[in-house]
C-alpha cells in the first residue's frame, strides 16, 4: 500500500509539473497534498496528516486557486521575421508604441502583459497557443489579431483612439482563422 501511494505521489508531482495550465496544476497540487496526509497516516503520523490535509490540500489550494482568479495574464504573440528572436526585439522595434500602449492598457484593466516575440505565422499561433492578442507586421499596416472570445479587443481598440492612435497605420481584427479563410 505504502509503494503505491509513493508512486501515486510521484506521478501527481510530474503531472503538476508538465501541466500547462496554471489552475490545473495548482489542483494536482491540493490532490498531491492530500495523497501526502495519506502517506503520512500510514507511516503513523495522524498529527502530521491532519496538518497537511487541513493546511496543504485545503487552505494552500483555496489561497492559490483565489489568488489566480485575480491574476489574469493578456499574453500579447508580436510575430517577428527574422530567424533569431534578440534581445533588440524588446526595447525597440515597430512595435514599441503598441507595446507601451498595451503595457498602460492592461495596468487600467488590472491584466498581467504576457509578451511573447516568436517567428511563428499568425494561423500556427492561432491553432495552437493560447493568446489576447498577436501582432503581425504588415509592410504596409500593423495588424493586431485580437481572439474571438477576448472580450478586451474592442476595449484595447477605443483605448489605443483615445489616446490618439499611433503614428503609422494599424489595424485591429476580431475575425478567427476560420473566418479569414
Amino acid at each position: 500500500m505504502k509503494q503505491i501511494a509513493l508512486l501515486v505521489i510521484i506521478y501527481l508531482a510530474i503531472v503538476a509539473i508538465q501541466t500547462q495550465k496554471l489552475r490545473n496544476a495548482v489542483i494536482f497540487m491540493g490532490v498531491f497534498s492530500l495523497n501526502m496526509s495519506f502517506v503520512y497516516l500510514l507511516y503513523n503520523a495522524p498529527d502530521v496528516a491532519i496538518a497537511e490535509a487541513v493546511i496543504g490540500s485545503t487552505l494552500a489550494t483555496i489561497l492559490y486557486l483565489v489568488a489566480l482568479n485575480k491574476y489574469k495574464v493578456f499574453v500579447i504573440y508580436c510575430h517577428v521575421h527574422e530567424e533569431d528572436v534578440h534581445d533588440g526585439h524588446y526595447a525597440h522595434n515597430e512595435y514599441s508604441d503598441l507595446i507601451k500602449l498595451l503595457e498602460i492598457f492592461c495596468a487600467k484593466q488590472e491584466l498581467e502583459p504576457q509578451i511573447i516575440y516568436t517567428t511563428h505565422e499568425k494561423e500556427t499561433i492561432m491553432e495552437e497557443h493560447e493568446y489576447a492578442v498577436i501582432i503581425e507586421d504588415h509592410e504596409e499596416i500593423l495588424t493586431v489579431y485580437g481572439h474571438p472570445e477576448n472580450c478586451q479587443t474592442e476595449l484595447l481598440d477605443a483605448f489605443i483612439k483615445k489616446r490618439g492612435g499611433l503614428d503609422y497605420p494599424y489595424y485591429i481584427s476580431t475575425e478567427s482563422i476560420r473566418e479569414m479563410e
